[in-house]
């Protein structure tokens, strides 16, 4: 039996598969107080809706692969540990600095940096220098070292973050440094950049660096606890922790790159939908993943999921290898609010899992997007989470009515229109990972999941021409179930710049360091798939180098191949990188003439594990009339706001075959489906959901 828990925002997701290809599954809330009471919780009522004991059900586990939103949290309240950071002399100041990062913001006057999260007067400096090729320039004063640790160690400092020029070309002094700090206090933790992210750009290494010693403590904590727990209780086979570039890998290793688990939960909904595009013979997908809380889009291209090795995260850079999402503010918790004119925003406050949405009767006051739905009649108060949790229309009219107020909007009018806005909101949001990659949305099947997701996706699809969505049987938990999905998986990058001239060719001495650098990570990546005693029959090694033109910044991930690379491997390298770059930019844009830089080398070992099918079972209704199990006035076209009596179906009870046309909505005990006017709903042969403009 294989288990999948995945923790959001709101609610915690459970998915079991026991010894057929069916799947079953169970929400409970989360608990950010305090985490593994809410995976507990979902455990146990697997456990008793499977008639099992606690000790039985964990006993039968031989999978148990677990998404976390713990380093997100710690990141996003501000919650993590005080860090120090040791850096090289005359450096202290380049965290702070950091990047200009503007994000949609159009004025350069209003755009500022993100709050840092180690203070500068916990950052030491130490005198040290190499060089760009590795030459020790000036040694590293162990005494000064010493003194900077105990500094900070006296201010309560239990985690330290280290990073020195061009580490990543010789680490001598990193490792020295990480010694030094371990052997004043062996109990504290160390996150040192030429371990972490061994890439080029100091303060993309050093911000990395700090958000892996901010989160790492309480991750390892987390995790440790956790684990400890589910032994307890009776759980013999190891647990695994998703990561950000799609694979699961051990406590320990995530505890050590924390960082390397920001986008845990998000990235198991995008391998659950390579799978499910794969099954249906999809290979080009836009993942829209809505939750309580925010909203998380990514990419797959003919058949294979878009990926970076560079990212913002809070506007915090990461350099490590994931998974290329685009996360907004935008949930069912989202907070609808006036803002300078008395515009209607929302989000990217959250109501979170408490006090939650005013419908919960929890203490929340502010309107949600959830009110704003039980408002619009596309959720049945009664029937929430299959009537486990009632819902009061009232409290939610009385919030969306005040904001409505401030607004001079009626109840109904202030509800369509936070409808409205939080859909543009994600609209802009797969806009930013196609049509400013140089993509064509229209050329996509969106594939909608989370609980929130199959009330706004035809509405957002609407918006970007999209005609085709994929709705997941169990869309609710469809990222947990990419957890079972998902197979072991290690990426190593390794930064050194290799000049190309034109048509790509390279001096002798160069190949070799290049065959040597993926050498080096090759031995990496298969001594952590030893450690999962993965068989070699059930490895997968890939190779890849981040390119760019001559003298610029610009640059894209290019497949390279597994093999002892020599001076036509690197022209066909330099050409698919042309097609890309033009591709996106034009034909105008390309400039090949001038050379190229080979920056950044990348080695991805899968280990697999996953499953190679698996589906949810809709009930068998073959030849008997689909009737819907009531009406309602609800929202019936996204386009024009317009409110009327729509009927309205039992998901649950949906079989294959099945077929509606809109105005109408499919409640499911975990979610609900919208089919506003101008759109048609029909089960597949997988019992999934299928949307079509009209």
């Amino acid at each position: 039996m294989r288990i999948a828990i995945d923790i959001g925002g709101t609610f915690t997701d459970v998915v079991v598969l026991e010894d057929s290809e069916v799947l079953r599954s169970w929400k409970v809330q989360s608990t950010p107080q305090n985490f593994e009471e809410g995976v507990l919780n979902g455990i146990e009522l697997a456990a008793e809706e499977l008639s099992l004991s606690l000790h039985e059900f964990l006993g039968n586990i031989t999978h148990f692969i677990h998404g976390t939103t713990v380093t997100t949290n710690l990141v996003l309240t501000r919650s993590g540990e005080r860090v120090g950071l040791i850096t090289s002399d005359g450096f202290g100041d380049t965290y702070e600095l950091a990047r200009q990062y503007r994000g949609h913001e159009q004025d350069p006057a209003k755009v500022t940096h993100p709050a840092p999260l180690v203070p500068r007067q916990n950052i030491e400096e130490v005198t040290e220098r190499i060089d760009f090729s590795g030459r020790v320039v000036a040694p590293l004063n162990d005494a000064q070292l010493v003194e900077s640790v105990r500094r900070l160690l006296k201010k309560g400092i239990r985690s330290f973050a280290v990073c020195f020029l061009w580490s990543y070309v010789n680490p001598e002094h990193e490792a020295r440094a990480k010694r030094a700090i371990l052997d004043e206090d062996p109990d504290v933790y160390v996150s040192a950049s030429y371990e972490v992210c061994p890439v080029a750009g100091e303060y993309e290494r050093t911000s990395t660096s700090v958000i892996n010693a901010y989160c790492g403590p309480a991750l390892k904590r987390y995790a440790l606890r956790l684990n400890q727990r589910l032994r307890e209780l009776g759980l013999s086979r190891p647990v695994l922790i998703m990561k950000s570039d799609g694979g699961p890998a051990s406590i320990e290793g995530a505890a050590t790159s924390a960082v390397q688990t920001l986008y845990s939960g998000p990235a198991a909904g995008v391998v659950a939908s390579e799978f499910l595009g794969g099954q249906i013979g999809e290979r080009n997908l836009i993942t829209f993943d809505m939750g309580g809380t925010s909203t998380d889009v990514a990419l797959v291209y003919d058949g294979e999921i878009q990926t970076t090795s560079s990212q913002f995260f809070e506007r915090h850079a990461v350099a490590t290898p994931m998974i290329d999402l685009t996360s907004v503010g935008a949930g069912g918790g989202s907070l609808g609010w006036a803002g300078m004119g008395d515009t209607l925003q929302v989000g990217p406050q959250s109501a979170g899992a408490m006090p939650g949405p005013a419908c919960y009767g929890n203490g929340g006051s502010e309107p949600t997007v959830t009110d704003a739905n039980v408002a619009l009649g596309l959720i049945d108060p009664e029937y929430f989470l299959g009537g486990r949790i009632d819902l009061d229309s009232n409290l939610a009219e009385r919030a969306i009515a005040e904001l409505g107020q401030k607004l001079q909007l009626t109840m109904t009018e202030t509800a369509v229109g936070m409808y409205r806005v939080v859909n543009a909101v994600m609209a802009d949001a797969i806009r930013l990972r196609t049509v400013f990659k140089g993509f064509d949305p229209r050329d996509f099947t969106l594939v909608s999941f989370g609980g929130a997701g199959g009330l706004h996706c035809a509405a957002v699809a609407g918006e970007l021409q999209i005609s085709r969505i994929v709705i997941p049987r169990m869309a609710s938990v469809f990222s947990a179930a990419g957890l079972l999905a998902s197979d072991i998986t290690y990426s190593f990058v390794q930064s050194a710049t290799i000049e190309a001239g034109k048509g790509g060719t390279v001096s002798s001495e160069s190949l070799a360091s290049i065959n040597e650098i993926f050498a080096g990570l090759d031995t990496r990546v298969k001594g952590e798939l030893d450690t999962h005693e993965v068989a070699s029959s059930e490895r997968v090694l890939s190779h890849a180098i981040e390119v760019s033109y001559l003298g610029q910044i610009l640059n894209f991930e290019i497949t390279a191949p597994m093999k002892v690379l020599d001076q036509q491997d690197i022209k066909k390298l330099v050409e698919d990188f042309d097609e890309r770059y033009i591709k996106i930019y034009g034909p105008g844009a390309a400039a090949p003439e001038t050379g190229y830089t080979l920056k950044t080398y990348k080695v991805v070992g899968i280990g697999k594990i996953g499953l190679s099918h698996f589906k949810a079972v809709a009930p068998d209704h073959a030849g008997e009339k689909l009737s819907p199990k009531g009406e309602r006035v609800a929202l019936a076209d996204t386009d024009t706001g317009e409110m009327r009596s729509i009927p309205i179906y039992d998901g649950n009870q949906l079989s294959v075959g099945a077929e509606f046309a809109g105005p109408a909505v499919a409640e499911f005990w975990n979610t609900s489906v919208l089919v506003p006017n101008g759109w048609s709903a029909r089960v597949d042969e997988r019992s999934d959901i299928i949307l079509q403009r009209q």
